[in-house]
Parts: structure tokens; C-alpha cells; sequence
């Protein structure tokens, strides 16, 4: 690959200023910048799966998470952002990419290999912004890695513009990998349970029918991304470079096998059941059904109790990372940027997973807290897209000019201000979208219409019914109408959608590459 490529406009419908992710910046172009304020550390803390009803502070208050309901404290919660993907590889590539699915043909785990070589990327704007950055955990994001390079590579993101890359397989999938017996070569977690002498009992605790895991909690897959965080950190505390982390967690996504101490707080504890059992007797469109599936009341409130436990284990080791912020001095000039992926149903419509458009599953639980400057414990209740953080840290970040010329989302940053008493500016209403096979969301902060390929139509008033239990489409035929139009206009702005899975095809990267990038040396 050749770092120093450029890439020309992508032509899907829209016109779109690509670069290079992989260009690096020297440290001396961050020692005359002009301005002498050094810029502040970005640190996202993105988690998976996380069920924003299971947070205390943005919830019901039945799961203890301390530490994450203070960085709601110290900051600003967006309580109406959706995330634009509803699985995690769709979510993450169209994130760290500022696309949409639809743009990648990705609506679904699984329909797409590599991204494009030379693919823009946001961890590539903020190397030539002047970060030292760094990947640290769960990786979703296919990376275009050179012919050869092994698959699972732990410096696979360094191809999307990381200096430093230790990315790894989620929980789940490295569980599936040792129950089916396969190789355990060339995973950066695999080794450092062999090198602590503690392989065998992980092998033992994927066969086992505890719940829980034996290992000791630097041990455990979230736990060593902590550790790698907090080693990073120090590392780097003296950089001249100021710094932008992406942490990923694999929690709280299941297996829920999290160490013993977190079951036994909720062991007695009683877990409210789900809020609904169905959806309203309505009949909803089989694509918002395909990835997730229905469970039996039992079933349901297990796995509840086991999930709160692993949303408990995620807050002490999000506490971690920012304890070692404060030890390092970092504390104070660190904007974080938490979220999760997406959300999952965990028993409401008596389901559970995800992969649909209803609000248990799109809401990302957006917070972004800068004490020193942002606003604190403030709810904004303007709709927002997860795509809209790609233009927050290219601002936050002074990205260069052609970095922020991106075409999608909006900077939050006006909004974060503490001296800002901006409200949402409702003269122009601002619409934000999410997408599957099949599907799409709009939505405007109040009402949500769900549209598929096929013609059907559910459209729910969050406001009177938060559990989407009343499609009424057929009540509200102008707000229909109006948002069909508006999904429509998006489409338009955006590009024509691409067919599921059209990057898996090896002619079809060619052709996307030559046609859309116009690549040229």
C-alpha cells in the first residue's frame, strides 16, 4: 500500500473528499502549530451491546454503573441519537469511514470483507491533525490489509491510521473459536494467556457450564484491553503529541461470563422484567425480525440479571481508564466520547439481540464530557446520528481542511459548549436515519417511521409511547408522508444504496474502487 495516495471524489450521488488513512504526521508539525495550547486528548470509550436502560443515570437505576453515569454527570447526554448501523460491523465501518451502510452495501455482520485500500478514515484525519493515536481492543472494522497479511493481526488497524494497533476478535467469537477446536495461532489475547499460564483454564472455562469466568480480571478480555489502555496511557502521558484513543470494549455483549463478584450483586437482587411482551398486536415487517429472536419470560429475566452483571463489570473497568487519566495528569484536557455500537432488545417485545429499528436497539447512549469547557449533567434531546462524532473530534481535533470537508453528520461541538446556550434550531427540523437489509428509520426526535422495500409502514410516537406499541401509521398519514419524502431526500443526498454484500465480491472492490475512488498514484 502507498500511504501517500489521494483519493479523488467518491461519486455516489454526492460529492466526497477522500484521503490516504494512513499518512502519518511528524511530531515536529505539532511543535509549530501556530497556536500554543496544546489541543486536548479525544478519548472514545465505545462498548457493545450496551441497552441504555441498563445504565443508572440514563435508566431506571437498578444496575449499578457509577462510572459511566459520571461521565454523564460531567457531560452531555444525547438522549435522542441513533446509531446509523444495528449490528456491530455495519455500526463500526460506517463510523470509522463517516459512511453510511448503505454506502458500503454492509446492513449485516458478515457481508463485507475488506474496505477499500486507501478508504478515508477518521483515526487517518487525526494523524494528519497531529495525534499520536491508537486502537485499543474489540475489532469489527474490516481494514484493507495488504495480500498476505494475516486476518487477524492485532496491528490490522494500523491500515486505518493507528500508530499504535492492538485489535482483537470479540468475547464471542474467540468462545465460538476455541468450542469448535480451530487454531489459536496469531491472536495477540490467545498469547498473553499462554505467556500468564492461564490458556488452559480459559479453554476450560469455554467448556464449563458456569456462568462466570476463573480468570483474574486483567485476565479477562475486557480487563486486558483495560490493562493495554492503562499501559498506553503512561506511556505516553510526556507525548508532545496529544492523543486520540479509541478503546473498544467486547462487553456487555454476551457470553455474560464475567468474573464471579459481579453475578452475586444481583444474585438477590430483583431485575425489573421487560417493559412489553409483544408489539402491540401489530404485525411487524419480517426484516425488523431476521437477527433477533423471541424468548421465553424465563429465559428473558436470566439473562437479564446475567447482562446487568456484565454492565456493572463494563463500569469498573471504564472507572479504570479514567482513574489512570487522573493519575496521568490527563484528566483535564481529555475529551471522552462514550457510546455504544448499538443497543440490543434484552426481553422488551419479548425478543432478545438486535439487528432492527426499534429504539431499544438503535439508541447508542451517546455522552461526551469535557469538564473544562462542555457543558455538564446536560441532556440534549435534539436528534443526533453516532455519524455526527466524526465531524465533533475533526473539529474538537482541528482537522485539516480537507479532512473536514467529509459529506456527512453534523459537529456537536456548538452544542457541547459551555459558554453556547444553543438549543436545537427548530426552524429547520433535522432528521436522522438508521438502516438494515430491507428497512430504514427516520426519525425527527419524536416520531419514528420504520419503511421497508416492500411498502410497509410503522410509525411510533416516542413522546406518548416510548415501547413503540402503537404503530400509528394510518392515524398520522401527513407525518407519513412528510418523512417518506424526507427518507427519500436523504437517499438522494446520500447515494443510491448498495446491494447487501456488494464488497464481498472481489470484482465488485474493483470496480467500487475504480468507479467511486478513482484511484490514481
Amino acid at each position: 500500500m502507498n500511504p501517500s495516495r489521494i483519493i479523488k471524489p467518491l461519486t455516489l450521488g454526492i460529492n466526497i473528499s477522500l484521503i490516504s488513512a494512513c499518512s502519518a504526521v511528524s511530531d515536529s508539525t505539532v511543535r509549530h502549530e501556530k497556536s500554543s495550547v496544546k489541543k486536548p486528548n479525544i478519548v472514545i470509550i465505545e462498548v457493545d451491546d450496551l441497552m441504555y436502560r441498563f445504565t443508572g443515570k440514563l435508566g431506571r437505576h437498578f444496575v449499578d454503573t457509577p462510572n459511566i453515569d459520571k461521565i454523564a454527570q460531567t457531560g452531555v447526554y444525547f438522549s435522542n441519537a441513533v446509531s446509523q448501523g444495528v449490528m456491530c460491523g455495519p455500526s463500526r465501518n460506517s463510523l470509522i469511514t463517516g459512511l453510511y451502510p448503505h454506502n458500503l452495501g454492509f446492513y449485516r455482520n458478515g457481508q463485507m470483507w475488506n474496505l477499500p485500500e486507501n478508504i478515508w478514515s477518521l483515526g487517518g484525519a487525526m494523524q494528519r491533525a497531529g495525534y499520536k493515536t491508537a486502537w485499543i481492543g474489540k475489532c469489527h472494522v474490516h481494514p484493507p490489509i495488504p495480500p498476505g497479511t494475516p486476518s487477524i493481526s492485532a496491528e490490522n488497524m494500523k491500515y486505518m491510521g493507528f500508530d499504535y494497533s492492538l485489535a482483537s476478535w470479540d468475547r464471542y467469537m474467540l468462545w465460538r473459536r476455541i468450542k469448535r477446536g480451530k487454531s489459536t495461532e496469531g491472536f495477540a489475547y490467545f498469547d498473553y494467556l499462554k505467556k500468564l499460564g492461564l490458556f488452559d483454564r480459559y479453554v476450560e472455562d469455554c467448556k464449563r457450564k458456569n456462568p462466570y469466568t476463573s480468570l483474574p480480571e486483567n485476565a479477562y478480555l475486557d480487563g486486558y484491553f483495560t490493562l493495554m489502555t492503562e499501559k498506553w496511557l503512561a506511556e505516553n502521558k510526556q507525548s508532545v503529541k496529544p492523543l486520540f484513543l479509541w478503546l473498544n470494549y467486547s462487553l456487555p455483549h454476551g457470553p455474560y461470563d464475567v468474573p464471579e463478584k459481579y453475578y452475586k450483586i444481583y444474585e438477590k437482587r430483583d431485575i425489573p422484567p421487560p417493559m412489553s411482551d409483544d408489539f402491540g398486536g401489530v404485525q411487524v415487517p419480517a426484516c425488523l425480525l431476521k437477527d433477533n429472536k423471541a424468548a421465553s419470560i424465563e429465559k428473558i429475566n436470566k439473562k437479564r440479571k446475567a447482562y446487568a452483571a456484565t454492565c456493572t463489570c463494563l463500569d469498573k473497568l471504564v472507572g479504570r481508564v479514567l482513574e489512570s487519566l487522573k493519575s496521568n495528569n490527563m484528566q483535564k484536557n481529555t475529551v471522552i466520547i462514550f457510546f455504544s455500537d448499538h443497543g440490543i432488545f434484552m426481553g422488551n417485545h419479548g425478543r432478545i439481540h438486535k439487528g432492527t429499528l426499534f429504539n431499544e436497539v438503535t439508541s447508542p447512549s451517546l455522552i461526551i464530557a469535557y469538564p473544562e469547557n462542555f457543558k455538564q449533567g446536560y441532556i440534549e434531546d435534539s436528534p443526533v446520528e453516532l455519524l455526527d462524532i466524526v465531524r465533533t473530534v475533526l473539529d474538537i481535533g482541528k482537522a485539516e481542511k480537507r479532512d473536514k470537508d467529509i459529506p456527512f453528520g453534523n459537529s456537536l461541538l456548538e452544542t457541547l459548549k459551555k459558554q453556547s446556550d444553543k438549543v436545537a434550531d427548530n426552524s429547520e427540523k433535522r432528521y436522522v436515519f438508521s438502516e438494515i437489509e430491507g428497512a430504514r428509520l427516520c426519525f425527527d426526535g419524536r416520531y419514528r417511521l420504520i419503511s421497508t422495500d416492500k411498502g410497509e409502514l410503522l410509525l411510533y410516537d416516542i413522546k406518548d409511547d416510548p415501547y413503540e406499541l402503537k404503530n400509528i401509521a394510518d392515524k398520522k398519514p401527513d407525518i407519513v408522508k412528510e418523512m417518506v419524502n424526507e427518507t427519500k431526500l436523504w437517499y438522494k443526498k446520500t447515494g443510491h444504496p448498495l446491494p447487501a454484500g456488494y464488497l464481498k465480491e472481489s470484482g465488485h472492490l474493483k470496480e467500487f474502487k475504480r468507479k467511486n475512488f478513482n484511484i490514481k498514484e
